[in-house]
């Protein structure tokens, strides 16, 4: 009888922790923001595009940053130019994982739709060329793109990736004559958040972009303007989670959006400040865990194993 009893609970033991390795739950997670903005323009009332000689003072900077991480180790880089050197931030690609995606430095090519996510890893990049400005006599138009990708495939256990990239314009200015101001551009935003079905309850994946303008007096320190569309802002946040899984997109066609908006007259002589944020974020958390059906299996078994080693003792 020992040996049957012994027997048995090797074969409890072995069928218990095999389906348990079977019957764990999918735990795919996905996010990526990319935000391109094109042909970006400040225009006097006429239509015509201010140049540094429109300026009695102009004075500032383009700064930029790229991080990437995955499960608290990160990756991080940053550039920052004179506004008027007519040179711009381009940060080179930053990212964490094994391996990282074959991605080029300034590739903003969108990854294929999950499911299957391209890997572990978060991923960020950054580039900017041209200027909002006529600077040295070239046509004014900026063109500043981002990208942000966060991604954990199955059987990583717990795992946590994170993106955040981002530009930002500041400048001081003084205007010879009064006039208004005209914000033009093209905006293309994409993002997209996946979660497998059956993932981990903390599991989620969350992408969001953000771009706004606001010129301040800085006389009376108040807020002149400010700009901000809702379809490259709020509009654009997705998330996905374990309780809504599956694979959540905003602009997944590639529309591109053409904007304009005026600012007030601006006096001469009154010093102003411009701000331009432009941001792309994205995480991806995933933690696999046992499916309910695995846990009563596991636990059926360990019951099992229980009362024959209490019946080996009588």
């Amino acid at each position: 009888m020992y040996i049957i009893r012994k027997g048995f609970l090797v074969t409890a033991t072995v069928a218990t922790l095999g389906v348990a390795a079977m019957g764990s739950a999918r735990a795919d997670t996905f996010a990526t923001a990319i935000l391109d903005i094109n042909n970006f323009r400040l225009l006097h009332s006429n239509g015509a595009a201010y140049s540094t000689g429109d300026f009695a003072t102009l004075t500032g900077t383009n700064d930029a940053h790229a991080t990437a991480s995955l499960n608290g180790i990160f990756a991080n880089g940053a550039d920052s130019r004179p506004i008027l050197s007519g040179v711009q931030p381009d940060v080179a690609h930053q990212c964490v994982g094994v391996p990282c995606p074959a991605l080029g430095e300034n590739n903003f090519t969108r990854f294929g739709n999950p499911p299957p996510v391209p890997g572990n890893f978060g991923y960020a990049d950054q580039r900017q060329i041209g200027s909002a400005i006529s600077i040295g006599g070239v046509p004014a138009g900026a063109h500043a793109t981002t990208r942000a990708d966060a991604s954990t495939s199955q059987n990583m256990q717990t795992a946590s990736g994170n993106s955040d990239v981002g530009t930002s314009t500041t400048f001081s200015f003084t205007l010879g004559q009064s006039d208004t101001m005209t914000v033009s551009f093209d905006a293309t935003p994409y993002t997209a958040a996946f979660v497998s079905a059956g993932a981990g309850a903390t599991s989620n994946a969350n992408a969001r972009l953000s771009w706004n303008i606001n010129i301040v007096d800085l006389t009376t320190n108040t807020s002149v303007f400010t700009f901000a569309p809702s379809e490259i802002n709020g509009s654009a946040s997705v998330s996905r989670t374990d309780g809504d899984p599956g694979l959540l997109q905003y602009n997944a066609a590639g529309t591109m959006f053409s904007f304009t908006s005026t600012t007030p007259l601006l006096a001469a002589g009154t010093t102003y400040q411009i701000t331009i944020q432009h941001n792309t974020l994205a995480n991806a958390l995933q933690q696999e865990v046992p499916e309910p059906a695995t846990l009563a299996i596991v636990a059926a078994g360990l019951l099992s194993m229980s009362l024959v080693s209490r019946r080996r003792k009588f």
